[in-house]
């Protein structure tokens, strides 16, 4: 049995599902607050989710408490809201910008909390009901970070932290909400850094959530629980594709520049022609050297079909598409010229046959022969 920061009695409200790590961070945070740091996959969410369940009592209505959940995205917002309400019997209400809450007052905040038990919003949102006083944090009795080590800086995670929950600390306020974070990883590091520099930043960390980080000792124990991935490697001799399937690819990519030239439209459209020009020759000779001539006919068969919707934020007008079209169609008929039966020719879904006959990289054959094993 916990105790929370308003003397009330806390007893663990677990699923029959829960594995052994999350049963034990589930204590650690009813005892107090806490940071679960675990592999993604590994069932943070279902942790936080419990926690809830624990403090369910005192947030269910006429109470005047409720529980807020952060989560850095809107996606997440909906995404953690129907989890929360799939494995408890809260009241959740969720929170975005769309929803136009920019615009609420008091009357609005207080009808959900009013309605709902659990809060579910990104951090933006919670700082401006904060900072406009249409929430007060003394009303939260539990308040969860998912992805937690976002709180640096000028965050809304940070500052929610320091100028609402460190504020009415310094105050010993009695009613503080339960904190609860969750990371897959407690530092933010651009790079490397040393073992000094990692314990600083948890640390850090842990000061600025008032908590300390919880983790699973036992990486078998996880190992157990989670799907790891394991690394292959596999190594293919590179074959050079025919160099005048290069040079003709080249050529035309010429001769379709300098007709741009001739044609008498505008700057402004030549310039985006050019452009996608551009873009459709580096796609044709990315095709040939690292895929082969059969897939770069496959290429350049979609390309010329649709390549009106292969940029679409480039307008042209007839002019400048007949160009883009037509040398789409001439590197198809330069690729022809390698694959006599056509790419629709004998062996259609022999890959090793198109090898042997230079149609397709030793790079396509290895990552099929890879994907066959599975």
């Amino acid at each position: 049995m916990a105790i929370d920061g308003g003397n009330q009695q806390l007893a663990a409200d677990s699923v029959p599902f829960a594995r052994s790590y999350q049963l034990e961070a589930l204590e650690k945070a009813l005892k107090g607050n806490t940071i679960v740091f675990l592999e993604t996959g590994s069932g943070k969410t279902l942790v936080a989710i419990m926690l809830l369940r624990s403090y369910a009592h005192l947030l269910r209505k006429p109470s005047p408490f409720i529980a807020v959940f952060l989560v850095p995205t809107v996606v997440l917002v909906t995404q953690q809201g129907e989890a929360i309400a799939m494995h408890t019997d809260l009241k959740v209400g969720k929170y975005y910008g769309e929803l136009g809450v920019d615009y609420w007052d008091v009357a609005t905040w207080k009808h959900e909390m009013d309605e709902h038990e659990v809060l579910v919003m990104t951090p933006a949102i919670l700082h401006a009901a904060l900072s406009h006083r249409f929430l007060n944090i003394d009303w939260i009795k539990v308040l969860i970070f998912d992805e937690c080590h976002n709180a640096r800086g000028n965050h809304f995670y940070a500052r929610i932290m320091r100028e609402f929950y460190a504020r009415r600390l310094n105050e010993n306020a009695l009613h503080l909400p339960r904190i609860f974070g969750m990371t897959a990883s407690p530092i933010k590091a651009k790079s490397s850094c040393s073992a000094t520099d990692y314990w600083k930043q948890i640390r850090q960390l842990e000061n600025l959530m008032n908590s300390k980080v919880f983790t699973c000792e036992s990486e078998s124990v996880i190992a157990q629980c989670i799907p790891f991935s394991i690394p292959k490697v596999k190594i293919y001799k590179h074959l050079d594709v025919p160099c005048d399937s290069v040079e003709g690819t080249d050529f035309i990519y010429t001769i379709h520049q300098h007709e741009l030239s001739l044609k008498g439209i505008s700057s402004s459209v030549a310039k985006s022609a050019t452009r996608r020009l551009s873009k459709l020759c580096f796609t044709f000779m990315f095709c040939l050297t690292e895929l082969g001539v059969w897939l770069a006919i496959q290429a350049a068969e979609t390309l010329s079909c649709e390549v009106n919707n292969v940029f679409p934020w480039l307008k042209l007008d007839v002019s400048g598409d007949e160009v883009v079209r037509d040398f789409s169609l001439d590197a198809l008929k330069v690729f022809y010229a390698f694959v006599p039966l056509g790419p629709q020719g004998s062996n259609l879904y022999d890959v090793k046959a198109k090898l042997n006959s230079g149609y397709v990289t030793s790079k396509v054959v290895c990552l099929v022969d890879t994907l066959l094993e599975y």
